[in-house]
């Protein structure tokens, strides 16, 4: 059995300007712009903010009027990054084994270093909390379990500056009576169609066999795996020969800058890499479009996403936008290629998506890899593909 901690900094971007700035301090703070950018939004609100109904992503106008009071700044350029490196250095010093999630998470795998502690993680928590505190004045909430998703949400229970250690061996039942709203993954539409159905706690999942989630065009696979708190325990660190990349890329016959052509070849170049990443089990948050010239120079430009997929559909406007950027000259170009970056494994999650019916989508999906896994690639095309 694995020990994982679940690492998440607590309102990171405003604990790091409050750290810098303690005159911030014991006052609601909110990073993303100040009163007069009314047509920002938050970056990241303080809990103070937080007690007063301000959220990330939300307008700067509206947070205005809920806490007027408020300290409102822009963001420091470089601040979360520098924060993020240092915090990384203090998770090395308790173990090799740090898989980042994002600036301000990541799963650590302390498995192999507890003979230090005599077998107490709890000690350990505890003492790298205390490090991180003490070494750069911003707090973690810790979330101690047997699988990643487990510590993820036992993270959730008690912040800011918690540690929440769930029964190793024993999650099903200590998960059982948590809110579907926790399980990282499954967004609102996912959760209102659950809900319907009396679907409103963990336990609730395992009430219904998979025919019944099929017959409503549900992917029951990562359901059933975190209601019976099965999922995945493999912490990726970067020790390991994991890919950090997927990359597809096809040289042109004879150089061109038709961009019916070009767009009908990037999605195309999409499909396979998202299919491979599927096969692999592994989701991707940034894709790069590459180009090569007549003359053989190299023009390439990359968007990240705010959630991980594997579906070109999640992509594919975003990569046409790169792709015209650089074709605004008109050049004729004799390669494309894109590439996938930030790559983690996949634990199956739903990835919501507004005004789309993503169960129907993934199924549909899956069916296709099949099909393509059993004859070829080419027994499926999309209307993408079709060169106009």
């Amino acid at each position: 059995m694995r020990i994982i901690f679940h690492i998440d900094m607590d309102a990171f971007f405003a604990s790091c300007e409050e750290a810098i700035n303690p005159k911030l301090r014991g006052k609601p703070l909110i990073v993303g712009g100040n009163k007069e950018d009314k047509r920002g939004i938050v970056a990241c609100p303080n809990y103070l903010a937080r007690a007063k109904g301000v959220r990330t992503a939300m307008p700067l106008s509206k947070a205005i009027q809920l806490c007027p009071e408020a300290n409102y700044i822009r963001s420091t350029r470089g601040l979360y990054s520098d924060y993020s490196k240092r915090v990384r250095a203090i998770f090395y010093k308790y173990t090799p084994m740090v898989q980042p999630v994002s600036v301000d998470e990541a799963y650590l795998d302390v498995t192999d270093v507890l003979h230090a502690y005599k077998g107490d993680y709890i000690k350990l928590a505890k003492e790298l909390k205390a490090d991180i505190k003490n070494t750069l004045d911003i707090t973690a909430t810790v979330g101690v379990a047997s699988t990643k998703l487990c510590a993820k949400m036992a993270s959730k229970i008690q912040k800011p500056d918690g540690l929440t250690v769930m029964p190793l061996g024993n999650e099903k039942e200590f998960i059982k009576n948590i809110p579907i709203e926790s399980i990282p993954g499954v967004g609102k539409a996912s959760q209102a169609r659950l809900k319907k159905y009396g679907i409103n706690l963990i336990a609730d999942i395992l009430k219904f066999d998979k025919d019944f989630y099929e017959s409503l065009g549900i992917h029951t696979d990562f359901l059933y795996k975190v209601a019976n708190a099965k999922t995945s325990d493999r912490v990726h660190f970067d020790d390991e020969d994991d890919r950090k990349s997927l990359s597809k890329e096809e040289t042109f016959w004879e150089d061109t800058n038709d961009m019916n052509f070009l767009k009908s070849e990037l999605y195309s170049l999409m499909e396979k890499a998202c299919f491979r990443l599927r096969k692999e089990n592994t989701l991707a948050k940034t894709i790069t479009v590459k180009i090569k010239y007549t003359d053989f120079k190299v023009n390439q430009k990359s968007f990240t996403r705010t959630k991980y997929s594997n579906m070109e559909k999640d992509y594919y406007d975003d990569a046409v936008k790169l792709l015209e950027m650089m074709m605004k000259s008109r050049r004729k170009i004799r390669l494309i290629g894109v590439k996938f970056s930030e790559l983690e494994e996949s634990d199956n999650a739903f990835q919501e998506e507004l005004f789309t019916d993503v169960d129907k989508e993934k199924n549909l999906t899956e069916k296709i890899d099949l099909l393509r896994s059993k004859y070829s690639f080419g027994v499926v095309s999309y209307g993408k593909n079709i060169k106009k």
